[in-house]
């Protein structure tokens, strides 16, 4: 028996957004630099503990609506991320541990 590909799009994370390769997107933490997205800031589209929000880290959410510009067409089509973040064994913990994500990243920690 074969296992399957996993289709899910590869999460890394690099200590600058110089590692971002083409076809990637850039999430950056707020104070860890600059890029074309952020997260950490709040104010998301949903309302304050909403059942698809409520309890999830910043970088969850920001990896969702990340997803969702790209099925709408708001951002350019990636075909990887990369996270920029002071703690990465610690947020690649927690990213492992959200269900949204883990069904649509691969985290390579």
């Amino acid at each position: 028996m074969t296992t399957p590909p996993d289709d899910r799009i590869p999460l890394r994370f690099a200590s600058s957004a110089d590692a971002v390769r083409p076809g990637e997107a850039l999430l950056v933490a707020d104070g860890a630099g600059a890029g074309p997205a952020g997260f950490g800031r709040g104010g998301g589209r949903h309302l304050a503990g909403c059942a698809c929000c409520g309890g999830r880290g910043a970088v969850a959410v920001a990896l969702g609506a990340l997803l969702r510009d790209r099925a709408l067409g708001r951002v350019a089509w990636f075909c990887g991320v990369v996270v920029v973040v002071a703690e990465p064994d610690a947020v690649a913990d927690e990213l492992r541990g959200d269900r949204l994500v883990a069904a649509r990243f691969r985290v390579l920690r």
